[in-house]
């Protein structure tokens, strides 16, 4: 195997090995964009002049009249490591009843309340955005200890009109609605960082990932198998004038 060959097949494998996360990577950075330029995506409620997660239970969002009932159960949720770690007590288990102009547009789900004495009481659990001419309230279904594969969200859509329409988006099944993950990212109840399609993009950025990897071997692999390219059809050009 001559110089050139050896150098076309390291510089394959480098870029081989590098493609998938490119591809990845490029995907989620695509759909971003895409959704920026479609979409002007808001938090109805403000704090002291600043927008902020919802804090109250009734609101006018659009002409809209939306209520927020609490239904007690009964029940007191977990106390998490951060409570504990506070002093501070475990929250109430609630179902939330949502009302547009005076109707229940979904049926009602637990959450649990927050206890402490500062940040939204729903932080977490529920928001209400808008969407354009849109009014959008996304509410997580699953408990704060649930893994991640298996959480679940709704989305109850409000149109100009007042017509409502509701949708529910699993992790696993994110990918069939870019718009969804990105309400549910910005509306703080996807309790951790996710992406469009896949979470590369939310890890911690090091030297080695991204940088090293895939961005240089991808790079190195590329430029290799470009050189060797050229030195064997310099070489052949050479042997067949």
């Amino acid at each position: 195997m001559g110089k050139m060959s050896g150098l076309f097949i390291i510089g394959i494998i480098l870029f081989t090995i590098s493609a998938i996360p490119l591809f990845l990577m490029g995907r989620e950075w695509i759909t971003n964009q895409w959704i920026n330029s479609r979409y002007t995506i808001e938090h109805i409620y403000e704090d002291q002049g600043f927008p902020s997660h919802i804090d109250v239970q009734e609101i006018e969002v659009k002409g809209k009249h939306i209520e927020i009932t609490e239904e007690p159960t009964g029940k007191k949720a977990p106390v998490t490591a951060w409570d504990a770690g506070e002093g501070v007590g475990a929250g109430d288990i609630v179902k939330l009843h949502i009302l547009v102009d005076g109707r229940e547009v979904s049926k009602a789900d637990e959450i649990w309340l927050s206890n402490r004495n500062r940040g939204s009481r729903y932080f977490s659990w529920l928001d209400i955005l808008t969407i354009n001419d849109k009014i959008a309230i996304v509410q997580r279904l699953t408990d704060d200890d649930a893994d991640m594969e298996k959480r679940k969200w709704k989305i109850i859509w409000i149109d100009k009109n007042g017509h409502t329409d509701e949708e529910q988006i699993s992790y696993s099944s994110r990918s069939e609605n870019p718009l969804g993950v990105r309400l549910i990212v910005f509306s703080g109840t996807s309790l951790m960082a996710m992406g469009y399609y896949s979470d590369i993009l939310t890890v911690f950025p090091s030297i080695f990932f991204p940088i090293l990897y895939p961005f240089i071997t991808g790079l190195l692999g590329l430029l290799l198998c470009t050189f060797a390219f050229i030195r064997r059809e310099k070489k052949s050009t050479s042997f067949n004038p």
